[in-house]
């Protein structure tokens, strides 16, 4: 089953509405073309599927609770000292600020990555979907 990052967006912010325990976790997106998708959906979420549709009924679900924006970030000082939930652009994981914080956070055990599209061939993406026992960053160091 493919999810799109905006329907795992929304699975999210209704997880966390659920789940009080949650709430003080943040969930963070970075993405121009996500905030540019976001707008176009709080628009016109009135011509989506039936559930998205009464939903509209409580309030628009686009118009998220628990999700932030990241309008801007420097990887350097973000402040990532406790748990998190982060989406990050570019999907592929070659540049950008998806593979900053990759870069910065996969040597720790306590961290995951989630490939929410589809990943090509000779991506750091496609490559971790094969779970090597190392990666090389984007300096070239050999991390774990």
């Amino acid at each position: 089953m493919y999810l799109s990052k905006k329907e795992l967006l929304l699975i999210l912010d209704e997880y966390w509405q659920d789940n009080p325990q949650l709430q003080s976790i943040p969930i963070w997106y970075a993405s121009k073309l996500a905030s540019r998708a976001l707008r176009v959906y709080q628009t016109y979420a009135n011509m989506m599927n039936a559930r998205i549709r009464a939903q509209m009924d409580v309030g628009n679900p686009f118009a998220f609770r628990h999700i932030r924006n990241l309008k801007s970030i420097d990887v350097n000082t973000f402040d990532d000292r406790g748990p998190s939930v982060v989406f990050a652009s570019p999907g592929m994981l070659q540049s950008g600020v998806s593979r900053q914080l990759f870069d910065r956070w996969a040597t720790d055990p306590k961290n995951g990555v989630l490939i929410a599209g589809y990943a090509v061939e000779n991506t750091l993406a496609k490559e971790i979907m094969n779970q090597p026992k190392e990666v090389v960053t984007m300096e070239g160091r050999i991390q774990p």
